[in-house]
């Protein structure tokens, strides 16, 4: 899959996790920041496991989100802006990339790796 694939099948993913969390209401109508924020991981291999957290900020508050899954996935938050993102291969076999988004815009794209190194974005 080219780039513009990868980006394509992340906003669709993205929008569809938004949508779920809307219906089911962890997304407030009234909430004071209206930011659609994501973290999604790619991977390509057949297994990974990752851990780190998110720190967003909603309200004028940060707030900071455990990110802990296997395979590939995504997070969603509402919000006003991601302030950083910090995960790391904890095991498996596969390669992997990090994407921070807002509002549908790719602030973040980390190189793929394979490594237990840590990516980092900050804002």
């Amino acid at each position: 899959m080219n780039k513009h694939g990868h980006k394509l099948l992340l906003l669709i993913i993205g929008n569809a996790l938004l949508f779920q969390m809307f219906v089911t209401g962890v997304i407030s109508a009234n909430a004071k920041a209206d930011n659609k924020l994501a973290v999604v991981i790619t991977a390509q291999g057949n297994t990974i496991h990752v851990k780190g957290y998110c720190v967003y900020v909603r309200n004028g508050q940060d707030v900071r989100k455990k990110l802990e899954k296997d395979d590939a996935w995504g997070w969603n938050f509402h919000g006003e802006y991601i302030k950083k993102v910090h995960i790391r291969k904890i095991s498996g076999d596969a390669s992997y990339r990090l994407y921070v988004i807002e509002n549908d815009e790719y602030l973040f794209e980390s190189d793929s790796t394979s490594s237990s190194k840590p990516i980092i974005y900050k804002r």
